[in-house]
């Protein structure tokens, strides 16, 4: 390459010294025409090579400059270029050895022109990133995702930069949907009660432009204090108006308000505003004030509600008489007051036994039905019922014969753990539950036996007016000696007319066996239970009829031991026939 150079110096010199030759040639021969004398001739080549080298020299300087103006250039772009690189964090530029200045030159302000723009770029997503997030900041009273100031961002600090703005776009639009949803249940309790926005915070959400509320953290938590607190003064009014209209219809119900008035007063006075709790404690001052007016007829509104408390709490007769009170015709305002509380303690009473409470009844319900299903049993108007309702009948006393001692074994279960919660007994009609079960037992085979007793009396009566009077039997003699007799046969007296014989006659249930039902066991319950199953104590609940058998016929009765203690399996007839 040097000897390239060398070659193209050469053969620029040769035509600078032919082109020289040639010009000094024509002037030469301009100056012979004109006539100039040799000594002008010297001087006006020195000015021609004056020129020449003045130029020459000029040129020179030029390009020196260019090369100065370069190597700054050089060393200026590689400066800026360090600089922005590290600006950028990027790595810096290592140019290629035996790069000519102008080659270096050039690509050092390439690439810092590049880096320049890449610069710019940055800063230009930066300013407009900072501006979305100072709104959203603003909206939110957040700060905001931190860069260094006067520093250029890097591409993972405006992807952060991008992913915060997009955390708290979604944020505030979270917290701009509660606030709007809170706000309407605000407004609601607000109307609701009857009351108007206070505070500043309150005027704020109720009355300022949406857009204008401030997301932050602590004023949503200030939002949902603020609708929690008048939430509650809502239920908290709600249960007022609930209980003051309780009072309400309970002091109806004792003075007998008429229907008209009550329900006149109920469609004015309908929700829990304030306006409509006033009028509520009018009307109990208005009632308490007739009610003392009317002692007389409120005491006795008072004692039918504590006969039904006690009817449903289940209280013995001397648990009863302990309220001395209740018998009392001194009707004063001291004894009203009394009969109130006595009527607070009752509920009190029953609101926390409930349960057991409810089980006891279960069970009383159950008794009666089983009662019930023996009277029944006791009708022989039963069989002329055709329809099937004789099996419905006796699907149902199973499904009661059934029930009745799981129900009793919940009740006692309820019981013990209610006593040894309380350490207290609790007692149904004065007594232990199973002591009441019992006595209930006790009581029904005891009527039975009075009622067997009963029949016996009578038909031995009729038998004895019968032979007195010589009056026909009601029954054929077929009919009568089909079945075994339920008293000795009589003798004739010495006298000639028939009577009773002296001794006393055998008690003997009779039994038709035409169609079979099994009746419930009459038995105590399980727990109360004294005397074992035998296979005596019952009859076979498949035993065939006898031929010639039909519903409304009973042909015979047997004698079968008494079990006065427990349920017998009979015919349904059979007991009213006995």
């Amino acid at each position: 390459m040097a000897t390239s150079s060398k070659s193209n110096a050469e053969t620029m010199a040769n035509e600078l010294a032919h082109s020289l030759e040639a010009t000094m040639g024509r002037l030469q021969n301009i100056w012979d025409e004109i006539g100039i004398m040799e000594e002008q001739r010297k001087d006006r080549r020195k000015v021609v090579l004056h020129h020449l080298q003045a130029l020459l020299e000029e040129m020179v300087a030029e390009e020196e400059n260019l090369r100065t103006r370069l190597l700054q250039s050089v060393e200026d772009c590689g400066k800026e270029l360090l600089k922005i690189s590290k600006e950028l964090h990027v790595p810096v530029y290592e140019p290629e050895e035996g790069l000519s200045i102008l080659t270096l030159e050039k690509e050092l302000r390439t690439r810092v022109d590049t880096l320049a723009k890449e610069k710019h770029d940055r800063m230009k997503q930066l300013s407009s990133l900072r501006e979305k997030e100072q709104q959203l900041c603003d909206a939110l009273c957040t700060t905001p995702f931190y860069i260094a100031p006067d520093t250029v961002p890097s591409n993972d600090q405006l992807a952060k930069l991008r992913q915060h703005i997009s955390t708290l776009q979604t944020e505030k639009n979270t917290r701009q949907e509660v606030f709007l949803e809170t706000k309407v249940k605000i407004i609601t309790f607000l109307d609701n009660l009857d009351l108007t926005p206070n505070s500043s915070f309150e005027r704020d959400v109720v009355c300022e432009d949406e857009e204008s509320f401030v997301l932050s953290s602590e004023n949503m938590a200030a939002l949902q204090a603020l609708c929690a607190e008048l939430e509650k003064k809502q239920n908290d009014l709600i249960a007022l108006a609930s209980d003051l209209r309780i009072q309400v219809t309970t002091l109806w119900d004792r003075l007998m308000i008429e229907q008209a008035e009550r329900d006149a007063f109920n469609k004015d006075n309908q929700g829990f505003k304030p306006r409509v709790l006033k009028a509520l404690r009018d009307e109990i001052e208005r009632c308490r004030e007739l009610k003392l007016q009317n002692i007389r007829r409120y005491v006795e509104g008072l004692r039918a509600e504590i006969t039904q408390l006690w009817n449903k709490c289940y209280f013995s007769q001397e648990q009863r008489n302990q309220f001395t009170e209740f018998f009392s015709d001194d009707f004063t305002e001291d004894l009203l007051e009394i009969h109130d509380q006595q009527v607070a303690r009752l509920k009190q009473y029953y609101d926390s036994n409930r349960d057991i409470l409810k089980f006891v009844e279960k069970w009383e319900d159950l008794w009666k039905k089983m009662l019930e299903f023996e009277r029944r049993a006791n009708d022989p108007s039963r069989y002329n019922n055709r329809g099937g309702g004789l099996l419905q009948e006796e699907k149902e006393r199973k499904k009661v014969h059934k029930l009745l001692p799981k129900v009793e074994e919940e009740v006692s279960r309820a019981i013990k753990e209610y006593e040894q919660k309380t350490g207290q007994p609790f007692l149904v009609d004065g007594c232990p539950f199973l002591d009441y079960v019992r006595a209930q037992w006790n009581k029904h085979n005891e009527e039975k036996e009075q009622e067997k007793h009963r029949r016996h009396l009578a038909k031995a009566k009729q038998l004895e007016e019968e032979q007195k009077n010589g009056s026909k039997p009601a029954t054929t003699p077929k009919r009568r000696f089909l079945t075994t007799p339920t008293k000795t046969p009589t003798k004739r007296k010495m006298d000639g007319t028939f009577g009773p014989s002296p001794s006393p006659a055998k008690k003997t249930p009779m039994h038709h066996s035409s169609v079979m039902f099994a009746s419930p066991l009459h038995r105590p319950p399980r727990s109360c239970k004294k005397t074992p199953k035998t296979p005596g104590n019952r009859l076979p609940k498949n035993r065939p009829p006898l031929p010639g058998s039909g519903l409304r016929k009973a042909l015979a009765e047997r004698n079968t031991p008494d079990r006065s203690h427990g349920f017998s399996t009979s015919t349904l007839s059979g007991v009213s026939s006995a």
